[in-house]
């Protein structure tokens, strides 16, 4: 396995723009963590495809079938408060050599938890890039956010051996105090029996049953309330004054829970079964996920809550203390959120809260030898991409995607090799030694900015992915073969909708297409195969305890009030040629393959009408057959038409998927009709014409051809935005359809 180096961060004159895109470019002096992309030479870390929800827009958080057990989210217990001031008057000193005294009082204050905050921050995680992609940019939680709450980067790894026999005795002490409360009525030592057994005892090792309290309900909580036997070494070293790196440990298993909590979200769209209001999916989160929610309180402003004063020498947290705020639509706050994010919300003052060194009033030049003050080491450890070892996983750790987080500016992010193949060759990676000769500390309220590569590469990302999105709700919405369906149900793409159509077949060896009449059909309970009872089993990733699992019990019987949309992969109708991760070119740069159409042998009984008119009318433009007085559209300006028209064909089939009337006369729709028809007599659709009388019935299969025919004309666009996509320098002129 590649080592990953030291590449501490770079600077170098580059053309720069503000991340909102506002404002001119301009050249200037630019500092960068690295690893970064300058060159068409070297791979980029590209966007995954899976890292945007599939999950139906219209479906928000508050309505999924999904319940999140919270069991790392503790709160303190009624006699928590009494016994931290009691252990802090007698070992604070000790408490401040070891890096913990205010990640201990931070326990001491409750964090009410926002349900719908959570889950849409979970949406948007990526577990490739361990980050949260939203559209406007790219962020996540970091060292940085674990340091400000109390938590040690520095220090010795939480799986070091005891070495001294009396250490080894206090954890034989602890252990047979853990089993007597195990042959207790109770059966087990959970946290109460504990903090009973030992507040206020006067034991010689209440010390150490305190820290070891507070390791298993807040540092490594699990899926139940009892003292774990693993924590035992880690508190006698913290009782002792060894300082025990605890912040890379809790981040870790915060991003293994993102993972495992955004793979559940994705799995909502996947289920080929409708769910009993009763039946839901349900997961254990194991992690303290109350830092995810002050992460996001803490710079998203619509979310925050009024924050109370906090007094000398409280920890930051305080502020939130039993706080909470309703949230409306958590995913359209967070996706138009991109000019009130806070970037650096530690940076500014607070009142009563001593600013860290590393959050300098001018930039300055640190050098990095032995005399290097532990607060700009942490801060150095914070910028360094490594391995981040946690109790059962390994989780790596990127902050040279998020450098604006760390008040540098942003360049394209290079792919970093992993390091972990053991647990101890990931620890090695976190913990040596930093080799550059200085440390670039930035200016506490610097704005940092993009490089005008990187703003471009982001919204050709985001364009592609949306465009994916697309072009996929679109296949889901009219699947075109599922085994043991009927025709009428492969059809039945209305959320909620009790009734499916039959669809015109089209007849090309007759030189025109006969039309059949569309009446709706009641859908029966038992006449699909995926509506059968079925039970879905998830595999638990490798390493992931027994506290970590899932169920899912399906019904056997539609709810007319709660239907699903049936995602299936896409039919391979284009094909590109490209690696994700693995390019030898970053984004937004020509690339050495063409779009090319595939063709395969498909009845068209099987099709869908969106398929059939794209097999019979679309054409792939070649930018490199077009005139050149052709090509007088530039790249940006095709995305911004297909966008709008995205956003236009989106709402009617909102409309249409909600059983709404689209408003409008009978006129409008028969002239709508008649625009739609081709002049191919091959691939003409056949007018319906409506009666005197206007029944509803011809509306609606005028109004079904007139949602077949955009559906065409969408994937039309974004078939000639694809190719515009691989070519930018190049700009195309689009097809009126």
């Amino acid at each position: 396995m590649e080592e990953i180096v030291d590449f501490g961060f770079v600077e170098r004159e580059e053309i720069m723009v503000s991340p909102s895109g506002d404002g001119n470019p301009t050249m200037r002096l630019a500092h960068f963590l690295q690893p970064t992309v300058t060159t068409i030479d070297e791979p980029v870390f590209e966007l995954p495809s899976n890292c945007i929800s599939s999950v139906p827009p219209n479906l928000e958080p508050k309505n999924w079938p999904l319940e999140v057990k919270y069991n790392g989210w503790r709160n303190p217990q009624k006699e928590w408060k009494a016994w931290v001031e009691k252990m802090s008057s007698l070992h604070q000193s000790t408490w401040n050599t070891a890096g913990i005294r205010e990640a201990i009082w931070s326990s001491t204050y409750k964090i009410q938890r926002n349900n719908d905050l959570i889950l849409g921050l979970a949406e948007k995680w990526c577990p490739d890039t361990k980050s949260f992609i939203f559209s406007w940019g790219e962020a996540t939680v970091t060292l940085e956010d674990l340091l400000v709450s109390g938590n040690s980067v520095l220090g010795s790894p939480f799986f070091r051996s005891l070495e001294t026999q009396e250490l080894k005795e206090v954890e034989e002490q602890l252990e047979h105090a853990r089993k007597e409360l195990n042959r207790s009525s109770s059966k087990k030592a959970d946290h109460s029996g504990w903090m009973k057994k030992f507040m206020g005892s006067g034991s010689n090792i209440e010390h150490e049953a305190f820290l070891a309290l507070w390791l298993s309900r807040f540092v490594f909580p699990g899926s139940f309330s009892i003292i774990g036997q693993a924590i035992f070494p880690i508190a006698v070293q913290l009782s002792r004054g060894t300082r025990i790196a605890l912040a890379p440990a809790i981040l870790a298993s915060i991003y293994r829970d993102l993972g495992l909590l955004k793979q559940r979200i994705a799995a909502l769209a996947e289920f080929e079964i409708v769910a009993d209001e009763n039946e839901v999916l349900e997961i254990s989160i194991c992690s303290p996920f109350q830092l995810v929610q002050l992460w996001a309180w803490e710079r998203f402003v619509e979310f925050r809550p009024k924050y109370n004063l906090i007094k000398n020498g409280e920890p930051r947290c305080a502020q939130w203390h039993e706080k909470i705020i309703g949230v409306g639509n958590v995913r359209k706050v967070l996706d138009s959120a991109g000019v009130s994010f806070n970037w650096r919300p530690y940076a500014k003052t607070l009142k009563n809260w001593k600013l860290p060194q590393f959050y300098a009033e001018q930039e300055m030049f640190v050098s990095v030898d032995a005399d290097l003050p532990e607060e700009f080491e942490s801060f150095a450890l914070c910028l360094r991409s490594s391995e981040l070892v946690g109790l059962d996983c390994v989780e790596q750790y990127l902050p040279h995607r998020v450098a604006m987080q760390f008040g540098m500016d942003q360049d394209l992010p290079a792919c970093v090799a992993r390091a972990n193949d053991t647990r101890h060759a990931a620890w090695s990676c976190y913990s040596k030694p930093i080799t550059c000769a200085n440390l670039y500390i930035p200016p506490r309220l610097y704005e940092a900015d993009v490089t005008a590569r990187y703003s471009k590469w982001w919204k050709q990302s985001m364009l592609g992915l949306k465009h994916e999105c697309e072009i996929a709700l679109l296949e889901k919405t009219f699947p075109s073969s599922t085994p043991g369906r009927s025709k009428a149900e492969k059809f039945s793409c209305f959320v909620g909708s009790k009734t499916a159509l039959k669809i015109a077949k089209h007849n090309k060896e007759g030189g025109s297409s006969s039309s059949s009449k569309m009446e709706p059909k009641r859908l029966k309970r038992t006449e699909s195969s995926s509506m059968k009872s079925t039970k879905v089993a998830f595999k638990r990733p490798d390493g992931m305890n027994e506290g970590y699992g899932t169920s899912f019990c399906s019904s056997s019987s539609l709810k007319s009030s709660k239907s699903w949309i049936i995602f299936e992969m896409l039919p391979p109708s284009l094909t590109v040629k490209k690696e994700l991760n693995d390019s030898p070119v970053p984004p937004g740069f020509a690339l050495k393959f063409n779009l090319v159409e595939t063709r395969e042998s498909v009845d068209e009984d099987d099709q869908t009408i969106a398929e059939l008119l794209r097999s019979n009318n679309v054409k792939f433009i070649d930018r490199e057959k077009l005139p050149s007085h052709s090509q007088n559209f530039s790249s940006s300006m095709a995305d911004n038409e297909a966008t709008r028209f995205v956003e236009t064909q989106t709402e009617l089939m909102d409309k249409i998927m909600h059983n709404e009337c689209v408003k409008g006369d009978s006129g409008t729709v028969m002239e709508y009709a008649a625009e739609s028809k081709s002049g191919s007599p091959d691939n003409d659709v056949e007018r319906i014409r409506s009666s005197e009388s206007g029944g509803n019935k011809h509306a609606t299969e005028l109004l079904e051809l007139q949602f077949e025919d955009r559906v065409s004309r969408v994937e039309r666009i974004f078939a000639e935005l694809k190719a515009a996509k691989l070519a930018p320098s190049h700009p195309i002129k689009f097809t009126h359809v």
